[in-house]
C-alpha cells in the first residue's frame, strides 16, 4: 500500500510524463506544482516508489518514468476521468448521423472520429453474432475427385472450401450427401457439428461435416476491422527514432488484432478493459497499451479499441472509448427497430 504522499507523487509523475514525454525529476515536481516540501523529500519518496516498482529509470537520467505497475495503479486508484463534454458529444453524434452509406462507412467513420478524439490508433470491428450456426450446406462438383463446399450461416454469411474426395463422385451423389448432412447439422454451431459426427459412418460425410465445423469456426473469429490514426500514433515522441517507427508500423500492421479482440469475448457488453504494456500476452505489443470496450447486445456485438504507447492519456481515452461504444450500441438498436 502506498501512503497518501506517495500516491500523490506517483499521480504527478504519471501526469507530468504523459504531458511532456520527458523523465520527471523531483525538482520539476516541486517547481511545476509549487509543492511546500523540499525536492529532497520528493526524491526520497520517488526512491521508495522505484524500489516498489511503480516508477523506473529509463536510462542514466536523474528523472523517473512510470512503470506498467505505476500506470496500473494510476488507472485503478488515482486517475480522475476527463468526461466527454456536451459539445464534444454533439459533434460526434452529428457526424455519425450524417452517414448516408452502409454499415462499413459508419464503422470506418467511427474509427476516424475516435482516433481524432484521443490522438492514437482506433480500431472498430463489425458487430457479429456471438455464435455462428449453419443454415444449410451445399456441395458442387468441380471435378471427378474435388467438390466445393458452400456453408451458409444463419446470419447470411458464406464460407467456401474445396474438398478432395476419396473416390470419383457425381453431382447427384453430392446432392444426396448435402441433403443428409443438412438434416443432421442444420442449426448447429461448430461444437454441435463435432458432437454429431458420431452419427455419421461414411468417411466422406465425416470429412465434409468436419469441414463445415471448420468453416463455422473461421467465421466466428474472422472479424472485419476498421483502423485509423496510425499517423497520429507515430507522431508520439516514442517514435522519433526511425528504426523504432518502422518497428511500430510493423507491429501494428502484423499484430493479430483478432487475438486481442477474441480475448475480450467473455467481457460483458458495455464493459471496458485496459491492457497495459506487459499485461498484453502478445510480446510484440508490450510497449503499447490497449483500451477496449464491447458494444451491441448478446445477439450481435463488436469491439471499439484504442491502441497507443503506454504513455497514454488514460483519463481522456477510457471515457471516450466507453462513450463511443455506448453510442454505437444505441445506433445499432435504432437501426434494428
Amino acid at each position: 500500500m502506498l501512503t497518501d504522499r506517495q500516491s500523490a507523487i506517483l499521480g504527478m509523475v504519471v501526469d507530468e510524463y504523459v504531458e511532456t514525454a520527458e523523465p520527471v525529476s523531483s525538482r520539476a515536481l516541486v517547481d511545476r506544482h509549487r509543492l511546500e516540501i523540499s525536492s529532497a523529500t520528493i526524491r526520497n519518496e520517488m526512491a521508495r516508489l522505484e524500489r516498489e516498482g511503480y516508477i523506473t529509470h529509463p536510462y542514466t537520467s536523474a528523472g523517473r518514468i512510470p512503470s506498467d505497475l505505476g500506470y496500473r495503479f494510476y488507472v485503478e486508484a488515482l486517475m480522475s476521468e476527463a468526461p466527454v463534454a456536451l459539445d464534444e458529444r454533439r459533434t460526434v453524434e452529428h457526424q455519425l448521423h450524417q452517414v448516408a452509406g452502409g454499415l462499413d462507412e459508419w464503422l470506418s467513420l467511427t474509427a476516424t472520429i475516435l482516433s481524432s478524439l484521443v490522438g492514437n490508433v482506433a480500431v472498430v470491428t463489425r458487430p457479429r453474432t456471438s455464435t455462428a450456426r449453419l443454415r444449410h450446406a451445399q456441395l458442387v462438383e468441380l471435378s471427378r475427385d474435388t467438390a466445393l463446399l458452400v456453408s451458409v450461416m444463419d446470419d447470411g454469411r458464406v464460407r467456401q472450401r474445396i474438398l478432395q474426395q476419396r473416390q470419383p463422385v457425381t453431382q447427384d451423389q453430392l446432392n444426396a450427401r448435402a441433403t443428409r448432412l443438412n438434416g443432421l447439422l442444420a442449426g448447429a454451431d461448430a461444437a454441435n457439428v463435432r458432437d454429431r459426427l458420431v452419427g455419421l459412418e461414411d468417411p466422406d460425410e465425416v470429412a465434409t461435416a468436419r469441414a463445415v465445423a471448420e468453416s463455422i469456426e473461421e467465421l466466428r473469429i474472422a472479424e472485419e476491422t476498421f483502423l485509423d490514426g496510425l499517423n497520429m500514433a507515430l507522431r508520439q515522441p516514442e517514435f522519433s527514432d526511425v528504426d523504432r517507427m518502422l518497428e511500430a508500423v510493423t507491429q501494428l500492421q502484423a499484430y493479430r488484432l483478432r487475438g486481442l479482440l477474441e480475448s475480450t469475448v467473455d467481457d460483458h457488453v458495455g464493459s471496458t478493459r485496459v491492457i497495459i504494456g506487459q499485461e498484453n500476452p502478445d510480446t510484440g505489443l508490450q510497449d503499447w497499451s490497449v483500451v477496449v470496450s464491447r458494444y451491441g447486445d448478446t445477439d450481435a456485438a463488436g469491439v471499439v479499441a484504442v491502441i497507443g504507447p503506454t504513455r497514454m492519456a488514460y483519463q481522456r481515452t477510457i471515457p471516450r472509448v466507453r462513450y463511443i461504444a455506448s453510442l454505437m450500441g444505441q445506433i445499432l438498436r435504432d437501426v434494428g427497430q
